[in-house]
């Protein structure tokens, strides 16, 4: 499995998408540095890390992550097939499923990667505007965190595109439906006020990284409005063994199921 890892990471060398991929996580963070109010309304350095982490857990994790997950997924998983070369890797013999998990390992490093990438992007525009990074190195463990969770969230678009065997148009629409529903609900007080349980709350990846990473941001010298919302959402946060409990078990579900169906399809 290690070697095939490896053997996924040296083609990378040939798919400047991914890097491109990755270097997207820097687009929100610069945008919100350029048109936000200036950081001089700040009134420390912990309450600008705050806001500039915030920002890419909000909203780069949830709209940019999963969508490139999965587009990456459908080059990575049928590139063998388009190339012609999967029935020469059967006879070494790899088998299609090992394959198949080295493509999410893969992919999960991605994740990780992205996530990286954007609270380095943000640790620089905070030192570059003059502010002490306080709290910078936990929110950004947090961030590599929620990378995790994403991953796992979007394996059922991955599934989804296995299944549909290349049908990259329609996963890809079906992708974007996904992101922008686990986006609503994850700002839904309904879906992110339930107990941690086998609900949509605990599930679905935008509910269950909201609550897991909004109680990590210093809401210590927030407006009336947010401090309302923590009294209210509080009692309904979740660990991190509780919130890695529900990815761990739903990776492994996912992950079995995409690799039953890839051995299953023909070469």
């Amino acid at each position: 499995m290690l070697k095939l890892l490896h053997c996924e990471l040296a083609k990378l060398k040939r798919k400047p998408l991914f890097f491109a991929a990755a270097a997207v996580s820097a687009l929100i963070p610069l945008g919100c540095a350029l048109f936000l109010p200036d950081f001089k309304e700040f009134t420390s350095g912990a309450e600008a890390v705050d806001s500039m982490m915030s920002t890419l857990f909000q909203m780069s994790a949830y709209l940019l992550l999963m969508p490139a997950l999965v587009v990456l997924a459908s080059n990575l998983l049928f590139e063998e097939q388009d190339n012609d070369t999967l029935k020469n890797l059967m006879t070494v013999p790899v088998s299609k499923p090992a394959l198949a998990m080295a493509k999410m390992g893969l992919l999960l490093l991605f994740a990780i990667a992205f996530m990286a990438v954007g609270g380095l992007v943000n640790l620089a525009i905070v030192l570059a505007a003059g502010w002490e990074p306080a709290g910078f190195w936990k929110l950004f463990c947090v961030g590599i965190g929620q990378g995790i969770m994403m991953w796992a969230g979007a394996l059922p678009c991955i599934l989804l595109v296995v299944l549909l065997n290349r049908s990259y148009i329609i996963s890809v629409i079906i992708t974007f439906f996904y992101t922008a529903v686990n986006y609503i609900f994850g700002t839904n007080d309904h879906f992110i006020m339930q107990p941690f349980g086998f609900n949509p709350g605990t599930l679905l990846p935008g509910p269950l990284t909201f609550r897991w990473f909004f109680q990590y941001l210093d809401t210590s010298s927030s407006s009336e409005q947010m401090t309302e919302l923590m009294e209210r959402i509080s009692p309904y946060f979740v660990t991190t063994p509780q919130a890695f409990l529900v990815v761990i078990l739903e990776s492994a579900v996912f992950l079995t199921l995409i690799a039953l169906v890839y051995k299953r399809q023909g070469c």
